[in-house]
């Protein structure tokens, strides 16, 4: 009986201690809550391509509505609840949407030659015909379009990969975030088991085509040309890396949170295996400021605020979602990077170091940046899923 009571104590106390350290932290992030607004309006005010508007979507429904992210406890359905800042940017890229169903396309004066970024979009738009009655069907056939462009229209690889490019067949690691996240949400909406286990598929091939044995363990190399079999940029980039550990998130938590997720369980311990490795070797090649460099190998090493917080948010997120195999060591690197990125930011509320967004000169990953809509939505991710992690 002593035995059983000590036991007890002894978990109490650290009961108690957790508590105390998250309740510390949640004081912290309210704290620093005035940054999420800068990091925001700044996100909003700058100019976006495909991509851009896809991933600030997903970064506003994170933190304004997070009840409808796929992090969320019952993300496939309405709570009554209208989210509308993510459906503001829904319906700028559905009414963007190109002939052939790649959404923001129509912007400038051409398309913007990738197969898989319009998707990046697709679920913010599906979303629309969950909670916004009115435009049903609207916001359903722009949806639909886009899948059947990503399923039927979209060039594939010697594998079976979707293609990155429409004009040619490449392996992007940007691309796992864009496009196959959106193929995992229409299954758990439509409660399609065979389009979970596209996207999860898609992920497997992407990952076989770019994942290299790097210096800090096994990482992905940026972009393969499967019509040359030759890589374009064999370099292991923090963003790429960043990109695909968040695209694979994604599709294990929306596989994970419909009612295939038994029968899928190998799916889900791959895909949180995949990430594992990606957080690993990034977090390997920290840099003593607390920032990961723009590159591991391949290319030049400057820090990088926008993977940094790319990867914290991934790192905070599997803590919370699968923390029998994520501890406290990804949730203390992802504080620091955290702490690193909040001090870098500017009085214009824009994130620094980054890389630079624009496609010219070429190859523009490997200069850095002033202002990047995709580093700010990461910057608003991160503080979103440190938020869900000390449930403040």
């Amino acid at each position: 009986m002593r035995q059983t009571r000590l036991a007890v104590s002894a978990w109490s106390l650290l009961c108690l201690g957790a508590y105390a350290a998250h309740s510390s932290d949640a004081s912290l992030y309210h704290s620093k809550l005035w940054v999420a607004g800068s990091i925001r309006s700044a996100m909003l005010a700058s100019v976006r391509t495909s991509w851009e508007q896809g991933t600030a979507a997903g970064a506003v429904l994170e933190f304004d509505d997070p009840e409808y992210s796929v992090f969320g406890s019952s993300p496939f359905v309405s709570d009554g609840n209208f989210p509308l800042s993510t459906l503001q940017l829904a319906y700028s890229a559905a009414v963007r949407q190109s002939p052939d169903g790649r959404l923001s396309q129509e912007v400038g004066d051409a398309l913007d030659g990738a197969a898989l970024d319009g998707a990046s979009a697709g679920s913010a738009v599906l979303l629309g015909s969950l909670t916004d009655p009115s435009r049903y069907n609207y916001w359903l056939d722009a949806a639909n379009a886009q899948l059947n462009f990503l399923l039927d229209v979209a060039p594939r690889t010697s594998t079976g990969a979707i293609s990155h490019r429409v004009d040619s067949r490449q392996y992007w690691a940007d691309g796992v975030y864009m496009g196959f996240p959106f193929i995992a949400y229409f299954g758990a909406v439509t409660n399609n088991a065979t389009l979970l286990q596209i996207a999860y598929d898609q992920c497997r091939l992407y990952r076989d085509a770019l994942i290299l044995d790097g210096p800090t363990g096994k990482l992905w190399g940026h972009i393969y040309s499967d019509d040359n079999k030759t890589w374009i940029d064999e370099g292991i980039w923090g963003t790429g890396n960043a990109w695909a550990a968040h695209g694979m998130l994604r599709v294990a938590v929306t596989i994970q949170k419909t009612e295939h997720s038994s029968e899928m369980a190998p799916q889900i311990a791959d895909l949180t295996l995949w990430i594992k490795e990606i957080l690993d070797g990034e977090f390997a090649a920290l840099r003593s400021d607390n920032l990961v460099p723009n590159y591991i190998t391949g290319g030049p090493s400057f820090p990088d605020a926008a993977s940094s917080a790319a990867l914290s948010s991934v790192a905070y997120r599997v803590a919370h979602l699968f923390p029998q195999k994520f501890g406290t060591n990804y949730t203390d690197v992802a504080a620091k990077i955290r702490d690193a990125v909040v001090g870098n930011i500017t009085n214009l509320g824009t994130m620094q170091p980054i890389v630079n967004p624009l496609p010219d000169p070429f190859p523009y990953w490997n200069q850095t940046g002033l202002l990047s809509t995709e580093s700010q939505a990461f910057g608003l991710m991160m503080l979103s899923a440190w938020r869900d992690w000390i449930g403040a």
